[in-house]
């Protein structure tokens, strides 16, 4: 099999004892040093000799006793239509490389750049915040924003409806693996290879558990412009369980992202973790135009430049 790009960021991504932190320092050097993987020499010698920063960090890293099983998980990938998005990919959030150097995406992938508003909120949320969250989506899709939310119970499967049934777009940030990725009976009538994309930044065949719930809302807001918070329980509850809403809501705070939280007052039961989070810097939004009132706040139409690797193609290797 020949070597391409994303390959070589699949094969380390699925290399024991790689993680995260592991794959910023590839990318770091590979863009101080203006490389693509492409043009790596194939042999561990040569890389020294010519790389020696980075046959530093590899070496003894790679086993070639994995190959095998490696290169049938990335055709698996590739069969069902699924794209790897590393550092230096065209695509590539410019804001994302320290939460998450890897993602695993499906449909659209310009869709990781677009002017994009998270919606978040409660899985339990009452028929008003329901009825809110689809109009602002909507609103928010007819103005060009794309829809970001984590395709949960509740508020983030009405805020993606709500931007699909207005011919909007919309981002599933997936709490698990791309490969545990199911369409949903109210999904099933959208066009998702136009509309939908779906992202994961969790191996391919992940299971969901609770803890990777949390882990995802940090991406959910490095993906957008500004979060929305419907519908918030306290940060914890009597049990002493953390709220992901609550979570989100402080993440994007942390982010220095705008937090548009709606105003308590607007549901007939005020929701206690909206109060919170509005104390604590978000901003109370009224849903009657909300949309308007994001818009005007953020969408200022700006170009970042995607800096990580020398695109130019290159003599392809065998190093992996």
């Amino acid at each position: 099999m020949n070597i391409n790009r994303d390959y070589f960021w699949f094969r380390l991504f699925k290399t024991r004892g790689i993680g995260p932190k592991f794959l910023i320092s590839v990318a770091e050097i590979l863009e101080a040093e203006n490389l693509n993987p492409e043009m790596l020499p194939s042999s561990q010698s040569d890389l020294s000799l010519q790389f020696p920063k980075l046959a530093k960090i590899l070496n003894g890293k790679i086993r070639s006793e994995d190959r095998e099983k490696v290169s049938a998980s990335y055709k698996q990938l590739k069969d069902q239509g699924i794209d790897i998005i590393y550092p230096g990919h065209p695509d590539f959030p410019p804001n994302v490389l320290e939460i998450s150097p890897i993602l695993f995406v499906k449909g659209q992938q310009k869709r990781l750049l677009s002017d994009s508003v998270a919606i978040v909120g409660a899985r339990n949320v009452s028929d008003k915040g329901i009825r809110i969250a689809r109009k602002l989506a909507g609103d928010l899709a007819r103005e060009g924003i794309n829809v970001v939310s984590g395709y949960a119970k509740g508020v983030d499967s009405e805020a993606h409806l709500g931007a699909l049934e207005t011919e909007g777009t919309t981002t599933l940030v997936l709490p698990n693996g791309i490969n545990q990725l199911r369409q949903k009976n109210a999904f099933k009538k959208f066009n998702w290879d136009r509309d939908v994309l779906a992202v994961s930044q969790f191996d391919p065949d992940t299971k969901w558990i609770a803890r990777n719930a949390m882990v995802r809302n940090k991406l959910v807001c490095a993906l957008s412009k500004a979060v929305v918070v419907i519908e918030s329980g306290p940060e914890r509850d009597a049990q002493g369980k953390m709220s992901g809403t609550f979570n989100t809501g402080k993440t994007a705070l942390s982010m220095g992202l705008p937090l548009f939280v709606l105003n308590p007052n607007c549901l007939n039961n005020a929701p206690e973790g909206n109060a919170d989070l509005i104390a604590v810097g978000g901003y109370s939004l009224n849903p009657a135009d909300g949309a308007k009132e994001i818009v005007e706040r953020i969408f200022v139409k700006t170009k970042v430049p995607i800096s990580i690797a020398n695109q130019n193609s290159a003599e392809q290797t065998s190093l992996f």
